[in-house]
């Protein structure tokens, strides 16, 4: 057991716990960009950064363990300047490209976050129209597709890519269930070139 001060109040922790893992469990709040509990400290945002009195560098609260003793300020002047001179770099760097990856890794385009949160909430019909925007035929596409979105899916770093594929097979079976799929495609209008 070890006890720290946070803003002037006395928080008690454990050996190995972060300074972050102490300020949550007692209810400070530290922003934070980079950190996840599934995840090894990085510390790569910068934006959890604290003073620790007699320590003259800034210190990242997910990546630096907690001492005995320790006296942290997490709203001096020099705390907050460094955390906005880090969401600017980080956001100055931006390259203003959004797009979710498993949009940018799917050969046919489809919105696929878009159609999963359709799914999500019970929406079947416009799930399908949605995808039939991009690509005909959901439900036989969700069975022959390769899924390179899935692959590319960010939530697997965490668990388990989301899976997109079988969605796109379920609302097409749904909707061909349902009578509810529109088969017709449509055609583009006229430009005068043969």
């Amino acid at each position: 057991m070890l006890r720290v001060k946070i803003n002037g109040n006395e928080y008690i922790g454990e050996k190995g716990q972060t300074i972050l893992d102490i300020a949550k469990a007692n209810g400070v709040e530290i922003p934070t960009l980079c950190h996840h509990e599934k995840a090894k400290p990085y510390g790569g945002c910068g934006l959890c950064v604290v003073e620790i009195k007699g320590v003259g560098k800034l210190a990242r609260a997910c990546a630096t363990e907690a001492a005995d003793g320790m006296d942290i300020n997490t709203l001096s002047d020099r705390v907050v300047q460094a955390r906005k001179i880090a969401l600017e770099f980080l956001l100055s760097d931006h390259v203003g490209d959004c797009r979710p990856p498993c949009m940018l890794a799917c050969p046919a385009n489809t919105d696929c976050q878009g159609y999963v949160g359709l799914i999500a909430n019970g929406m079947y019909k416009e799930s399908a129209d949605l995808i039939n925007e991009r690509l005909p035929m959901p439900a036989s596409i969700g069975r022959v597709c390769p899924h390179p979105c899935e692959t590319a899916c960010r939530r697997g770093a965490l668990d388990e890519p989301v899976a997109i594929a079988w969605l796109k097979r379920f609302v097409g079976d749904v909707n061909l269930a349902n009578n509810q799929v529109d088969f017709k495609s449509k055609v583009a209008s006229d430009t005068g070139k043969k």
